[in-house]
């Protein structure tokens, strides 16, 4: 299926080198996937990556615009040497959106084909809400590139609605190597295992988590919750004073950042994962399609992309109202409908969200373009 007209793929993305602690999360993990089904298609990456703004400082604003700078030179050189090469864009848009418009605007200019792939949510949003002047560039940014990916199936709509462009719906999976049955035996364990695992800052609302524990204490539910990921210790002590005020102590347990293999291994023991992120830039969620396909339960909110990739709306809390969260896991329990959900969303993922269906989509993609 490999285009061999195409020499080689540059890369540009972040993909976590260049990105500290509870910053670095899903947009990496999900390029890093990209990459990693490219050069299983048999393509040649080159990767640029993305350089990181540190902080907020006037400063460190002046270095990225220099690291910027040094990134376009780099890449006109590589594009003035290998006119054979494909720029794989990972687009983030919004503030984003100039340098992007640059990036493909002068590999058109040097006749290099492009990919430009839509990350994260809040694409359409920022249309709506932006000024004219962002909305031209992102909209030349899309009929200048070759080829356009959307993570969200929303966008593919869009784009084909308001630009009249076709475009790929691409959105994150999980790797066939984490693909096993599902071992829905858990459900007669107890207590009952919730789970959180991501970046574990406010936007993710893992207060309202402690939150939810303590309707379900009140409830009488037995339960302990694992929190997976790297934090901001102002928040990890935030979070702590509240478990502690609310006598939750024995029941929660933080594992800081761990690689998948473990997180896969406690995955597969849970029950529920409890997702009520708040973030508005979230996209597909790489932990909720992890989660989903060990067959873990999700109650989630709808941002991002959640409501149409859960796709079932007793699991989709419509308001963050922590009493609601804590009685659809008790509901569940007591009408012992875990296991007929715990399948359901399993098979959703199987059906619809692995290596071996989206990667079919990518490489489809790159088959489509040429060089004369």
């Amino acid at each position: 299926m490999i285009n061999k007209s195409i020499s080689k793929i540059i890369f540009y993305a972040p993909v976590g080198n260049l990105i500290q602690g509870f910053q670095n999360g899903g947009a990496e993990a999900g390029c890093k996937k990209t990459i990693e089904v490219l050069n299983k298609g048999g393509y040649q990456l080159l990767l640029v990556e993305k350089p990181a703004r540190k902080s907020s400082s006037k400063l460190d604003g002046i270095i990225l615009g220099v690291n910027l700078f040094r990134v376009w030179l780099r890449l006109i050189g590589i594009m003035i040497k290998d006119k054979n090469a494909v720029l794989h864009v990972a687009g983030f848009y919004l503030n984003q959106i100039y340098f992007e418009w640059l990036l493909i605007k002068t590999a058109k200019i040097l006749k290099v084909r492009t990919v430009y792939e839509i990350r994260n949510g809040g694409m359409i949003e920022s249309i709506r809400e932006g000024g004219a002047v962002y909305q031209s560039y992102l909209e030349a940014t899309l009929l200048k590139s070759t080829i356009i990916l959307c993570q969200g199936y929303d966008y593919v709509l869009f784009i084909k609605e308001n630009l009249g462009l076709e475009s790929t719906y691409y959105p994150n999976y999980i790797m066939d190597s984490f693909v096993s049955s599902n071992e829905t035996r858990r459900e007669l364990l107890e207590p009952s295992k919730l789970i959180y695992c991501g970046r574990v800052v406010p936007d993710k609302n893992i207060d309202f988590i402690i939150d939810v524990c303590r309707e379900l204490k009140i409830l009488k539910v037995a339960f302990t919750l694992d929190i997976i990921g790297a934090y901001e210790t102002s928040y990890h002590e935030l979070l702590q004073s509240k478990i502690i005020q609310y006598e939750l102590a024995p029941y929660i347990k933080f594992h800081g950042r761990m690689d998948f293999k473990e997180i896969y291994r406690h995955l597969k023991a849970s029950h529920f994962f409890v997702f009520p992120s708040k973030e508005k830039r979230e996209g597909h969620s790489n932990a909720l399609t992890e989660a989903m396909g060990c067959g873990v339960v999700p109650i989630v909110s709808k941002a991002g992309f959640n409501e149409s990739i859960v796709a079932n709306s007793d699991l989709v809390m419509p308001t963050f109202n922590p009493v609601d969260y804590a009685k659809s896991i008790d509901l569940i329990l007591r009408n012992k409908k875990w296991k007929s959900y715990s399948d359901e969303v399993y098979s959703r993922i199987c059906n619809n969200y692995t290596e071996s269906i989206v990667k079919n989509s990518l490489l489809s993609a790159y088959s489509t373009i040429s060089y004369i």
